[in-house]
């Protein structure tokens, strides 16, 4: 009997969690627990910056539930290379980076997260014009939307 190793699964990039996105998925929300799960299956990474969260902030069993929704995501961290994307993203959109900060910092987590990128918000301003914007940063990425 011949052994067969376990093959990953190809990953089909990255779908990327805003708080509206996330905040839909703790309030159990079935069209985003959809797709997540749509995503998973397809190989595809959930993701998120680590300020969402807080964006997010529950208490009581709802807070437990983010927590345990958090356990299964790939939370990206705020580091220096995510600053400087969203300084570009900020420069190159021409918005304003204390009204935008956030939006721009979880864009910029996007466009460095493994392609393709499907970014889940429900934002129609500022996260189109910075999206836009992510094609000028290095390696050119593109963040696609999924709007809620």
């Amino acid at each position: 009997m011949s052994k067969r190793l376990k093959v990953k699964p190809k990953s089909e990039g990255t779908l990327v969690l805003d708080a509206q996105g996330l905040s839909l998925h703790v309030d159990g929300d079935e069209g985003m627990r959809a797709r997540i799960e749509v995503a998973q299956q397809s190989g595809r990474r959930v993701a998120l910056s680590a300020l969402t969260p807080l964006e997010v902030r529950r208490t009581g069993a709802a807070a437990k539930r983010l927590q345990f929704l958090l356990s299964r995501f790939d939370v990206k961290p705020v580091n220096d290379a995510v600053m400087d994307a969203a300084a570009k993203l900020l420069d190159a959109s021409g918005l304003d980076g204390h009204e935008c900060l956030v939006d721009a910092l979880v864009v910029a987590t996007a466009a460095l997260c493994t392609p393709p990128v499907l970014l889940v918000t429900s934002d129609t301003s500022h996260i189109p014009a910075l999206c836009k914007a992510a094609r000028e940063l290095p390696g050119a990425p593109t963040v696609r939307i999924v709007h809620v």
